[in-house]
């Protein structure tokens, strides 16, 4: 099949600085400023002066032979086992050293706008350059194209803002989009690598099959099956930490979409006006395309007179692959776990009705059994919708909470808080759209949040429940997560009156404070009675209510949550039977 990235592109000095700081910062995010800009130098004059035409060499084994070419550095930062190894050993070494935003890093903070404003007239390239390095260690997954669109977005915030009548609010408002974006971007290639690294590249040419079927269907399946080997190398090479190649090969794959627009899609024209560094996130984001007139897929046909028992296991890929890029093409708007979940049913009805040479008559169900797919993830999001416009952010939280402290007791209250927050915010946001839209948003974000717990299980696992539902089949994580509704293996603790103790400051608290200490609150007698009927919680919040008026009202409140407090435990222990 030919490929998009058969032609080779000269690497300038240009390119390489920001690609160099992304580099180095990633793949040793303790790093200070100086010490990354050092290698930054460094690595540009070896490759200077390895270069004959004015192009440099670009392979990513420039840098890591830089990165352990500092010894002091790599003594400072525990690098020396990995740069004791050599090639691809050492490489997978530096690779796995990368964690979720290093806790030696503290959290990233914009400077204040006057400084911001001053600092980036003095020296625009600095600035940047600093942004670039604060964004990179932060985020040692994010993709190197995914970190300059933002940089660039942030370089025109500032010049915008600095003008401004009021800085500080046009700051505020810009500001809060870029994080974000951040926010989002960091999580979703951090997603993509980890299922990369769980499932191999077959799943992850399905899934890119799936979404470029769905983007782009105007296209045939010879392109996209072009398009999918190539973008599916992409994130392979972004997620291997050779931020060059995936910056280049991007542009590539970019350039080639907007240069065959015509066969590919018209919903692309506006993106394609763009500057490259803008392009690749305006296409990513752009709206899935609309299923082509007069097409239609009939899978009880799709094989027609062929045996699928007999196809080897290569034409067996194959045939899938057209099947994936078919159905995906006449279901813009389906969630690409559903469609996975399609394949892999029909590619099993397919199996078993080749073996029961009665081909036609097995698959007389055929579209009933892919239907139910369909059916259940749609009555899943109309349940959560409705559940949301019923109870709200808070209420819908504490009930995701329960759900999840049940699921996996051995999080902590912090976790299980910013986990059900962000299963919140998938409602807060699907359910805003139209309701054909529902499922489709709704599985696709669960995917990623879903992903970030498995990401956690695989540093520390969470029990043997989550560990299944996220090693044995990505495309039924989230049904499996679903349907896993307690761990019977988790044993409560000794009933401990320190977790339940009532201070004056609840009285003090508002808003989100007060949200966060009963939540703490509801985790900790859950985890102490996992079988909490709704009865019971209904008493205890009664009760506890009951508490927070009579205190807050006390002339000493410090005094009443002294005597109160312990009545309502021992009431509360009673009650439960712990």
């Amino acid at each position: 099949i030919a490929s998009t990235l058969d032609s080779s592109q000269c690497v300038t000095e240009k390119n390489v600085l920001s690609i160099a700081t992304i580099t180095f910062t990633q793949f040793v995010p303790e790093a200070t400023e100086e010490e990354v800009n050092k290698m930054t130098s460094d690595v540009l004059a070896a490759m200077k002066k390895n270069s004959g035409d004015g192009c440099l060499e670009s392979q990513l084994s420039v840098f890591l032979d830089e990165i352990c070419h500092e010894t002091e550095l790599s003594n400072k930062y525990g690098l020396s086992g990995c740069c004791s190894q050599s090639g691809v050993e050492r490489h997978q070494c530096l690779l796995a050293r990368k964690k979720t935003a290093p806790a030696s890093v503290p959290p990233f903070q914009f400077p204040e706008p006057a400084e911001s404003c001053k600092a980036h007239e003095e020296n625009r390239a600095v600035f940047m350059n600093r942004f670039i390095y604060e964004v990179s260690r932060r985020n040692p997954f994010m993709y190197a194209p995914a970190i300059l669109s933002l940089a660039a977005q942030y370089d025109k915030v500032v010049l915008a803002c600095c003008k401004a009548d009021n800085k500080e609010e046009c700051f505020q408002t810009k500001r809060a989009s870029i994080a974000k974006e951040l926010r989002e971007g960091s999580m979703l290639n951090e997603h993509v690598c980890s299922v990369i690294r769980k499932f191999g590249s077959r799943n992850l040419q399905a899934t890119t099959i799936i979404k470029l079927s769905q983007k782009l269907t105007e296209a045939n399946f010879t392109e996209i099956q072009k398009l999918a080997l190539d973008v599916a190398h992409i994130h392979e090479e972004c997620c291997q930490g050779n931020s060059l190649e995936c910056l280049q090969d991007g542009e590539k794959v970019m350039t080639y979409i907007c240069s065959q627009q015509n066969i590919l899609s018209s919903k692309i024209a506006e993106c394609c006006k763009l500057p490259m560094i803008q392009l690749g996130f305006c296409i990513i984001h752009a709206e899935n395309g609309v299923k082509p007139e007069g097409l239609s897929l009939n899978p009880s046909q799709f094989l027609g007179d062929r045996n699928f028992a007999q196809f080897s296991s290569e034409e067996k890929i194959m045939f899938m692959a057209s099947f994936l890029h078919e159905y995906s093409r006449t279901h813009p708007n389906l969630p690409v776990s559903v469609i996975l979940r399609i394949a892999k049913t029909y590619q099993e009805i397919l199996e078993k009705c080749s073996q029961s040479g009665n081909l036609p008559g097995c698959q007389d169900n055929l579209e009933e059994e892919l239907q139910k797919h369909i059916e259940e993830s749609q009555a899943l999001s109309k349940q959560s919708c409705a559940l949301y416009q019923t109870l709200g952010d808070y209420k819908l939280q504490n009930l995701f909470l329960i759900g999840y402290t049940r699921k996996a007791p051995q999080l902590t209250s912090a976790e299980l808080i910013d986990l059900t927050g962000k299963m919140v915010s998938i409602a807060s946001t699907c359910c805003q759209l139209s309701e054909e839209k529902w499922s489709g948003c709704g599985e696709g974000m669960a995917d990623i949040f879903i992903g970030h717990l498995c990401i956690r299980n695989e540093a520390s696992p969470v029990n043997s429940g989550i560990s299944h539902c996220c090693n044995s089949s990505y495309s039924n994580r989230r049904l499996c997560i679903t349907s896993f509704l307690r761990d019977e293996t988790y044993a409560p603790p000794p009933f401990s009156e320190d977790k339940f103790i009532f201070h004056k400051d609840l009285c003090q608290a508002q808003g989100k404070a007060l949200q966060t200490m009963k939540q703490e609150l509801l985790i900790n007698l859950v985890k102490q009675k996992p079988e909490l009927t709704e009865e019971q919680l209904a008493a205890v919040t009664a009760d506890f209510s009951g508490l927070l008026e009579k205190c807050c009202k006390a002339q000493d409140q410090e005094v009443c949550f002294t005597e109160e407090g312990p009545k309502l435990i021992s009431k509360t222990r009673d009650a439960l039977g712990v």
